[in-house]
């Protein structure tokens, strides 16, 4: 499933046709490659990036059962998945569609920093990674996804999946991309940032690279984002 919706991303971006460039002067470029390469350093121990004295400045209810959960990966190239976060109950539910049934499922408090150094949006192989990011991070037509769909089925297919393996594969994406608006563009943060609305991360981008701060705490997704831009900039002060 991760694969096909990775070749999703890129199958989609091929539509975009984003002309935008970077027009930061030399000093810029490399204050920017200052605090990539600062943020880079921290990859290893993000929840030093991102500890709890610090989320609790901008998070100020009762977190007293929160518990902390850091999944890090042995691999040493794969630490740009790995994951921290606090999680507690909430009380709240959300909606999610699964094979064409609607279910309830349990949407618990979480803060946390995740994805350090990922350049994941690079595949979409754009001139500069501005580029790239507002390529794989934007929201399509139902026509260009009527276009990726086709083309992940042939690319499926291809790759020698039966029809009943590629159909399932296809519905599954169609219904994970159902909603029209996925993506919200948010200024001010970093060279580009992206709000994902359904599971409430904030992307955001720095130079090659990005890290994504997880903020889903309120019924309310503008309390959720703001909180979220606040940690997001604590990230960046860090490493200025």
């Amino acid at each position: 499933m991760k694969n096909l919706l990775i070749l999703m991303a890129v199958l989609l971006s091929s539509c975009n046709t984003t002309n935008g460039n970077s027009t930061n002067p030399d000093n810029a470029a490399s204050t920017v490659a200052d605090v990539s390469a600062c943020i880079l350093s921290y990859q290893t121990k993000i929840d030093q990036l991102l500890p709890l004295e610090v989320i609790k400045k901008h998070y100020t209810s009762d977190m007293s059962k929160a518990k902390k959960k850091y999944d890090f990966r042995p691999e040493a190239k794969k630490h740009d998945k790995d994951t921290y976060e606090y999680t507690w109950e909430s009380g709240r539910s959300r909606k999610m569609k699964m094979m064409g049934r609607d279910m309830d499922v349990p949407s618990p408090n979480r803060i946390g920093l995740k994805w350090v150094g990922s350049g994941l949006f690079m595949i979409t192989r754009k001139a500069t990674p501005l580029e790239s990011f507002k390529a794989f991070y934007r929201n399509t037509s139902a026509a260009e996804k009527e276009t990726a769909f086709k083309k992940t089925g042939e690319v499926l297919k291809e790759k020698g999946y039966d029809a009943k393996t590629t159909k399932t594969a296809t519905n599954m994406a169609k219904e994970l991309s159902a909603d029209d608006i996925i993506f919200k563009e948010v200024a001010g943060i970093g060279e580009a940032a992206s709000w994902r609305i359904k599971e409430k991360e904030l992307t955001v981008l720095v130079g090659k690279i990005t890290f994504q701060i997880v903020v889903d705490i309120s019924t309310n997704d503008e309390e959720n984002l703001s909180i979220a831009k606040k940690l997001a900039q604590e990230v960046l002060n860090k490493c200025k």
